[in-house]
């Protein structure tokens, strides 16, 4: 579905009195999940009497300066990239909670939601769950998985992030590995996940060091050993979420050619041949079991912090590969 069917769905959910009580937005920050939530806002607070929103309008215009005195904004700390206990609190709850300003809506933004920490999840979730009347809450994500379940199942998920992907040459080594034929012994298996893991640490190094680069630029040498590891550990699960996004992405591919669709369906269309080949040699229950162990792996590694390295063995030791015997 398209952004902008996407959105009037929303409308339509407003117009007919039953609308969310809070809407995850999935996609850039700085792109499409943006764009969503200022377009959902101007809706809400637009002065129009007839098409909204106008976007010309003092309420439209306010909304675009982030300007609205009913509109809460939340964003992760500087320094540590988190969204504490404090901040909703302080700045969202207590306000929330108060009367409009202007009698009508009150909305509150939460940009980077993933950034939430447990502390903060847990008194967000409260007021999620009971909201003052006319209140919406808008959670902008690009890696959605790292929100508590919780929060995820009180909230109508608007994904709008199809064409996120690993940068390079992170995704090209992971597509690659997966490419590879080498899948028949436990101990091909096995060199297989070291592969994957060895990405994993080779973008957590890359991560420390962009990390302490900005730290160079910005003068900020003081910062204790305990922001710059939370910043490099807020920034390295972006990374991670977008690995395991191109796994799924591989294991999703050849679960769309075994049931039969498409082949413009496929998203890592430089490998079509080879996905083909491994499709014809896998039922399509095996391509949902794969499905299911790679969104395992995901949960295990982006939500409960398991360790990688273990947790990619075991997923890619029980997954069936479709690699016949002999291939190589």
């Amino acid at each position: 579905m398209h952004k902008n069917e996407k959105f009037e769905m929303i409308k339509h959910a407003f117009e007919s009195g039953k609308p969310a009580h809070g809407y995850l937005i999935t996609g850039p920050l700085r792109g499409v999940a943006s764009e969503m939530a200022i377009s959902i806002l101007q809706y809400l607070f637009c002065q129009s009497n007839s098409v909204k929103p106008c976007g010309a309008c003092d309420g439209c215009r306010k909304v675009r300066e982030k300007t609205q005195v009913d509109i809460e904004w939340i964003y992760p700390e500087k320094k540590s990239r988190i969204i504490s206990m404090d901040n909703i609190r302080k700045n969202l709850l207590s306000k929330i909670n108060q009367s409009s300003m202007q009698g009508g809506w009150k909305a509150g933004v939460i940009v980077g939601a993933d950034r939430l920490n447990t502390s903060s999840s847990n008194a967000f979730l409260k007021t999620l769950e009971e909201p003052p009347d006319k209140t919406i809450f808008l959670l902008l994500t690009e890696a959605p998985q790292q929100l508590l379940p919780t929060i995820i199942s009180r909230c109508q998920r608007i994904d709008l992030d199809a064409t996120r992907q690993l940068d390079e040459p992170w995704r090209g080594r992971v597509v690659e590995t997966l490419s590879f034929d080498l899948y028949h012994t436990p101990i091909e298996r096995l060199s297989m996940s070291n592969s994957l893991f060895s990405i994993l640490v080779d973008m957590k190094n890359h991560v420390e060091e962009l990390v302490r680069s900005e730290e160079n630029e910005n003068d900020k040498v003081d910062e204790s050993k305990d922001v710059f590891l939370a910043r490099v550990s807020a920034r390295y699960r972006e990374f991670r979420g977008d690995f395991s996004l191109t796994m799924l992405r591989w294991f999703r591919d050849i679960f769309i050619l075994c049931s039969g669709g498409d082949s413009s369906l496929v998203y890592n269309q430089g490998h079509l041949d080879i996905l083909k080949e491994r499709a014809s040699n896998l039922d399509l229950s095996k391509a949902i079991y794969n499905l299911k162990a790679v969104e395992e792996l995901t949960v295990h590694i982006n939500e409960r912090n398991m360790p990688e390295e273990s947790s990619l063995a075991y997923a890619i030791d029980r997954i069936q590969h479709g690699v016949l015997q002999g291939a190589h």
